[in-house]
């Protein structure tokens, strides 16, 4: 039985870290008006941005649905006998899992527009395009979420593992620092892998540090991780069923 974490307690989590980011930021933009080509404003609202988006990681820790728990208690196996297949499932209830964490970030945003910690889109376009690329976004970390998880077949304990994930990907996602603040073959790293498109990439779509001109191989860059990581997953899912054993079978 896994309890939900309140969400008087989510939204104070939550507003605390924006607060604290918000003025580590505009302290570090006390002496300059502009890093990186982006001002303090931008600097903030990206900042308040990424700790509204990583909110679905938070939620995925507070439902307690993962593989790993369910191969600890044994249910595992109610996953493989329903008529439909565990990986569908699992797809299903991250729908329901990005939609809970959506809805905090829409709440979040609209309340940082109306406090001024988040700057306005520049324009209509800009705000459509920051919106698809959020939801290819989510289907990153769906999929990156699932890769961790359905290792518990091989592993039973993902703990390790899990706190490895959340590091890198909290410093390569662009979560807890703008990937362009990164080291030259660090920030070429994260080029090469998923995680920025998760978080960056959407954020810095609506913050202006990807012009608008430069939307489309955005989002393509983002569709084509969304695709591989789906290819990926669907032949670990495959493996996985095969080393699941009931009663014997």
């Amino acid at each position: 039985m896994h309890a939900r974490r309140p969400p008087l307690t989510t939204g104070f989590v939550i507003a605390t870290q924006v607060f604290l980011y918000a003025e580590l930021w505009r302290a570090l933009y006390a002496h300059t008006a502009t890093v990186a080509g982006l001002d303090v404003r931008q600097a903030v609202t990206y900042s308040t941005l990424a700790t509204l988006a990583t909110t679905a990681r938070a939620m995925r820790g507070a439902t307690g649905e993962s593989v790993k728990t369910r191969i600890l208690d044994g249910s595992i196996a109610y996953w493989f006998l329903r008529p439909v297949s565990a990986r569908r499932y699992r797809a299903w209830y991250g729908v329901g899992e990005a939609l809970y964490s959506s809805a905090w970030v829409v709440v979040g945003l609209a309340l940082g527009l109306g406090l001024g910690l988040v700057a306005p889109p520049a324009s209509v376009a800009v705000a459509a395009v920051s919106a698809v690329s959020f939801a290819l976004g989510l289907v990153v970390l769906y999929y990156l979420t699932v890769l961790i998880d359905v290792i518990a077949f091989w592993t039973v304990s993902t703990d390790g593992v899990t706190r490895f994930y959340d590091f890198v990907q909290a410093l390569l996602s662009g979560a807890l620092i703008p990937v362009w603040f990164l080291p030259g073959w660090l920030g070429g790293l994260t080029t090469r892998l998923p995680f920025a498109a998760g978080v960056s990439t959407p954020i810095s779509l609506y913050a202006g540090r990807i012009p608008p001109a430069d939307a489309l191989p955005a989002l393509a860059g983002q569709a084509g991780w969304c695709v591989v990581l789906a290819m990926v997953t669907a032949v670990l899912w495959r493996r996985a069923g095969r080393r699941l054993v009931v009663l014997g079978g």
